[in-house]
């Protein structure tokens, strides 16, 4: 979003808390890790790690340190913020956009998921100051339920997560990906891209994993399962998983994350790409997973899961193919459907394709600034 408000020839200043990084990432900046260009500026503003104290208390007990922390350190950035004298705020932190509303700073608050409890009452109390310009909810539940709180409608617009379609214009086809990146020629690829699991929930590969006992073999080869993205210390679980239920160790392969710029060459060489999220609070109502913007801009015949916040962006039987959640028989027979009819799978990689059009982060970026203009 920096890289997209930049885009739209605004000055843009970054700052984010300092946290320890291992030395894989020690001596990688922003730029290179996220794979953006350094047309906005970075600041570093100084923090105590709180992390490093995760694992010295239980949970009951570090939750209220960490907001305590997280009340303490939005006030200081904030104050630092204010020295920029900048004409908009931009924000995804609840903590950060109350201490930038009751400053009278114009703000606008990125929800991703709505906030409980405490966080919730200190929304509440900025839901009508005139200094909050905008609200971007991540979907239509998350709107909805702003409102309930007390936010005006017209303060708050519903915009999903987007994609870099510049990356996914002139991709090599499928055998060329494959070849770049040492994948197997023959072979029918299930591909999953993106992390394994998020906020300490699974986000399918379990439900993936135990789908290959029930894929039949195609073109006289066993089917391989792709999963990139990692974290690589929950692939023994997934293994083991796998042997219990039959599942051959040769059917699985599984990569950890990779350069933002290569994620379009690993989807390319799949046949099918799947987004299997299971039935939680989170992913039926507040995700907007990026890896479907991916798969639809790289022109993808999808098998994801029927969830409310999925049909947002997904329409069964045209750009995608959707199963019941939770569902391992229902989701290996949605991928088995599309792989066995090929006029279906060519039809939802084209719809697919299409509906990325004009849904790119700097669309989504130049929506928020005309709803800004439009509200001021």
């Amino acid at each position: 979003m920096c890289e997209a408000f930049a885009q739209n020839g605004l000055k843009v200043i970054l700052l984010h808390p300092f946290r320890g990084q291992p030395d894989t990432l020690k001596y990688q900046n922003v730029f290179d890790y996220y794979g953006v260009p350094s047309i906005f500026d970075v600041g570093t503003l100084p923090n105590l790690d709180i992390f490093l104290f995760e694992r010295l208390f239980p949970k009951t007990t570090f939750a209220p340190l960490f907001f305590m922390h997280a009340m303490l350190w939005g006030l200081y950035a904030v104050l630092r913020a204010r020295r920029e004298g900048a004409d908009l705020y931009y924000t995804r932190e609840s903590t950060i956009a109350y201490w930038l509303v009751r400053l009278g700073l114009p703000t606008v608050y990125e929800v991703h998921d709505l906030p409980e409890r405490i966080r919730k009452i200190l929304l509440r109390q900025i839901s009508t100051l005139p200094s909050l310009k905008l609200v971007v909810a991540l979907t239509s539940f998350i709107k909805e339920r702003l409102v309930n709180m007390g936010f005006s409608p017209e303060k708050i617009i519903a915009l999903p997560s987007s994609t870099d379609l510049s990356l996914f214009s002139d991709l090599p086809n499928m055998q060329e990906c494959r070849e770049r990146l040492g994948l197997p020629q023959e072979r029918t690829i299930i591909g999953y891209i993106g992390r394994f699991r998020t906020q300490e929930m699974e986000k399918g590969i379990p439900e993936l994993v135990q789908a290959m006992a029930h894929l039949p073999s195609l073109n006289g080869s066993d089917p391989l399962l792709l999963c990139v993205g990692g974290p690589m210390d929950l692939v023994p679980a997934y293994r083991h998983l796998a042997h219990r239920c039959g599942v051959p160790q040769h059917r699985l392969q599984f990569i950890d994350r990779v350069a933002n710029q290569e994620v379009p060459l690993w989807i390319r060489a799949f046949d099918i790409a799947v987004a299997p999220f299971p039935y939680t609070e989170h992913y039926a109502y507040f995700m907007s997973p990026l890896k479907l913007f991916e798969y639809l801009a790289a022109g993808m015949p999808i098998v994801a899961t029927d969830l409310p916040s999925i049909r947002e962006v997904l329409r069964h039987g045209e750009n995608a193919w959707l199963v019941e959640p939770g569902n391992v028989e229902a989701l290996a027979e949605g991928i088995t459907h599309l792989l066995r009819d090929a006029a279906l799978k060519g039809k939802i990689a084209a719809e697919a394709r299409q509906s990325a059009k004009g849904n790119s982060w700097e669309m989504r970026a130049t929506t928020i600034l005309n709803h800004v203009r439009e509200i001021s």
